[in-house]
């Protein structure tokens, strides 16, 4: 009584076919990107100015991490000053650019969560 009917069984996807196969592939690729991004945080950037009066540095997230001005008019307590108002205008730009970024997004994929496509 084994025949026909468990030899198709036995045919058939695993795992519920090529839909399940693909659903499990876009978890695997989130985790990874999910990994990727916060492996990000612990890598930094550095960009400077042609006159290497201006140094910032930023964290693979796109936070900023440190704001150097090499300014000899200025002295050491209002250098302070604003190297610190810089790195805060910064990181609000890069907060909006970010929020942007989700934004559209959410239009692209019409209300879709996709984590880490516009981050």
């Amino acid at each position: 009584m084994g025949g026909a009917g468990s030899g198709s069984s036995s045919k058939a996807p695993q795992g519920g076919g090529e839909l399940s196969g693909l659903l499990r592939h876009a978890d695997v690729l989130q985790r990874e990107l999910d990994k990727a991004l916060i492996d990000l945080r612990a890598e930094f950037v550095e960009g400077r100015d042609a006159s290497r009066a201006v140094q910032v540095r930023l964290s693979g997230d796109g936070s900023t991490v440190e704001v150097n001005l090499q300014l000899n008019m200025l002295g050491d307590r209002e250098r302070k000053a604003l190297e610190t108002s810089l790195a805060v205008a910064l990181r609000s730009a890069l907060e909006r650019m970010f929020e942007l970024r989700r934004q559209r997004a959410t239009t692209v994929t019409k209300g879709l969560s996709l984590p880490g496509l516009f981050t």
